[in-house]
């Protein structure tokens, strides 16, 4: 039988999701498996629905491994009792045996969160820039322009190694907070590259500190020119915050910062 696991941690303590041999701090993949396998006392492999970097948090996540036994408790609750509090499991869904948790995937959506007065409640889980001026309609103009980016060379690391580098971004926004301190990037696509989201929330902040012009803006991001001082954005600050399947649809169980009174 295969289960997708419905998921959400906090990355602050990891190398991010996936499992590395030379990293000097645990994987959430590593964790969630150790833990399901002696809870099963079988060897279990999961597979996640995608990569995050170390420090980048997932308010929703989903992955899949198979398990051919019945279960005479619940694995839920048995498996939060094993796992630190900084990863939690919400559900475990029995699924097609073909079900895959990344390929199937149709859609999946990111937040950035950051701040620009200190703030040591919202260290953890937004990114601190410092005091600056921003350009909002400048910004709001480069966040159409990546609307209408196809392929995302440029905005990615190691496009190389990649079989393609085309991504259909469907939405991209900004949503500031009432007090214009704290601000929140919305992108959802059918897929994203190794850093493309920092890539891009880094270059966002150029143009609209007027680090660089619109100009410039569109030459760099189709390969036209190069950045003459290349940055990728703080990790803390980035949420995978949805996964969607077409067969398989639920709500986030986290809702972080949000609240009526934001404006786009």
């Amino acid at each position: 039988m295969r289960y997708f696991l419905h998921l959400s941690y906090v990355g602050t303590h990891y190398a991010g999701w996936q499992r590395q041999s030379n990293a000097k701090l645990p994987s959430v993949q590593g964790v969630i498996e150790c833990c399901l396998s002696k809870m099963t006392a079988s060897d279990i492999t999961i597979m996640g629905c995608g990569r995050t970097d170390a420090g980048v948090h997932a308010m929703q996540y989903f992955a899949h491994f198979d398990f051919e036994d019945i279960w005479t408790y619940d694995p839920v609750e048995r498996l939060n009792k094993m796992l630190p509090a900084d990863i939690r499991i919400y559900d475990m869904i029995p699924v097609e045996s073909r079900a895959h948790s990344r390929y199937d995937a149709i859609s999946r959506s990111y937040e950035y969160y950051f701040h620009t007065d200190q703030n040591a409640y919202l260290h953890p889980y937004s990114s601190f820039f410092g005091a600056m001026e921003l350009d909002l309609e400048m910004i709001h103009l480069g966040l159409e322009s990546i609307k209408t980016i196809t392929d995302f060379r440029y905005l990615c690391f190691t496009p190389d190694r990649l079989n393609t580098t085309i991504c259909q971004v469907s939405e991209a926004s900004l949503i500031c907070g009432p007090d214009n301190h704290l601000f929140c990037f919305h992108f959802t696509a059918n897929r994203f590259l190794k850093s493309m989201i920092r890539i891009i929330v880094s270059r966002l902040l150029h143009l609209g500190t007027g680090k660089m012009n619109y100009e410039e803006f569109e030459s760099i991001n189709h390969g036209k020119s190069k950045l003459r001082f290349p940055t990728l954005a703080y990790p803390q600050g980035l949420h995978l915050s949805a996964i969607k399947y077409p067969y398989l649809d639920l709500p986030s169980k986290n809702i972080f910062f949000r609240s009526t009174n934001w404006s786009q």
